[in-house]
């Protein structure tokens, strides 16, 4: 019992011991923000990537190599956990928006499909628009309807939601420039029947969505009936491995199935080797907190040397005398990660307010949404990520703190006493 009691006298009688626990704090604090605020990231890409895909993505050779669609869905119809299938194509194209001529990507969609395996109903419809406004016809000449993305449709600052002013307006025509069959151009003009927004950038900025009949007709593919691919929604993603080999299996190796992961493989693998390393680099704010336990208990060590020669010629034991600043360690560490997990919560929890504090201060913005994309800074706690760091940097403490431990232990009481 006299062990504890030592240590925490060591400790209170040692000011500077406090900003050990402060480096401490600081590591744990730092790990705690900036993992949830790269879980957030990543847990809300995967959203919006997943917005833009299906669960299960069937391909065939060629950008229009999907021939008799209809027959394909009513297979891949027959497979358990399948819920909704919709066809697609997509292709590159030459879009002219008034005075600006600029590349973008096609994709013609059946609507009420595509509502049924992805998110494509709820980027319309802030804007007031539905799935079959864009089967709409216009004029006299039965101009096409497209969505465009906001992105794409945008010609000054601001919000598509509220400042339509911004964006070109519904009504307007736009002329697309495909190549048809690879040998041929095929130009047609569409009218605006509405915006889009995804949340993703590169989407926002570069597609349009058109009715799949007149994508096939653009593409020279509707004699074939012929499609890009098939998107398949599944009723639980936690088969999507599952179903995605054993529709490889029956439709035939010709054939590329894949889930939105496997499409979007190398920026989700980017995504968390980023996160891996990030707390791998901050980690080392532990490690320096661990250097600097290590250097002010053997501080103490070689001023209280006289004390620990006291203890050693009253009966005193090596283990106790280890175990005093091994306590001193966990001390240190068990204090330290308690606040820092205290003042990493309450950053996390209100973060998005002090953005909001720091913007309104300064005018400078730590995330912008214009970059980020996000209106909000996204978080997700995770508790097990939480302990994890708090029991490294207790255990890190600890072990920073046996040298010294050691080098007390080893003390001679008759060299410490000799001239006292």
């Amino acid at each position: 019992m006299y062990n504890l009691f030592i240590s925490l006298r060591y400790l209170r009688c040692r000011k500077i011991s406090f900003f050990a626990i402060a480096g401490v704090s600081v590591g744990v604090m730092t790990l705690i923000v900036v993992l949830s605020v790269m879980n957030g990231f990543d847990q809300e890409l995967r959203s919006r990537i997943r917005g833009t895909l299906a669960h299960i993505i069937v391909l065939k050779g060629g950008m229009y190599g999907l021939e008799d669609y209809k027959h394909v869905i009513e297979k891949i119809k027959k497979f358990d956990h399948v819920v909704a299938c919709a066809p697609y194509i997509e292709g590159p194209a030459l879009i002219k928006l008034r005075n600006r001529k600029e590349f973008v990507y096609f994709k013609g969609i059946d609507p009420q499909a595509e509502s049924r395996v992805g998110d494509f109903q709820s980027y319309i419809i802030p804007f007031g628009n539905q799935p079959e406004d864009l089967l709409k016809t216009h004029g006299e000449k039965n101009t096409a309807s497209t969505f465009g993305g906001s992105e794409l449709l945008r010609i000054g600052p601001g919000e598509p939601e509220k400042d339509t002013r911004s964006f070109i307006q519904d009504g307007e025509q736009v002329i697309l420039v495909t190549l048809k069959e690879w040998d041929k151009i095929s130009v047609k003009a569409f009218i605006i029947a509405g915006k889009f927004k995804s949340g993703m950038y590169d989407f926002d900025k570069n597609y349009v969505y058109i009715p799949l009949t007149v994508a096939q007709e653009l593409a020279g593919a509707k004699e074939k009936d012929a499609v890009t691919g098939i998107s398949v929604k599944l009723d639980d993603y936690r088969h999507a491995n599952q179903v995605r080999d054993e529709l490889q299996a029956v439709l035939g190796i010709e054939y590329y199935v894949q889930t939105w992961e496997d499409a979007r493989k190398t920026f989700l693998t980017a995504v968390m080797m980023e996160r891996r390393v990030m707390a791998f680099i901050l980690f080392f704010i532990i490690v320096v907190a661990g250097f600097n336990i290590l250097a002010i208990l053997t501080m103490i060590v070689l001023e209280k040397s006289k004390d620990i020669g006291i203890l050693k010629a009253l009966g005193a034991t090596t283990q106790g005398i280890m175990s005093i600043f091994l306590l001193n360690g966990f001390l240190i560490g068990s204090t330290g990660a308690c606040v820092g997990v205290a003042a990493g919560l309450s950053i996390v929890l209100r973060i998005n307010w002090l953005e909001n504090v720091l913007y309104n201060t300064t005018g400078w913005r730590p995330f912008p949404p214009e970059v980020y994309y996000f209106n909000q800074i996204p978080t997700i706690v995770d508790p097990i990520s939480i302990v994890f760091t708090a029991v490294i940097a207790i255990v890190s403490s600890v072990i920073f703190s046996i040298y010294p431990a050691l080098r007390a232990a080893r003390l001679d009481p008759v060299v410490t006493l000799r001239y006292e």
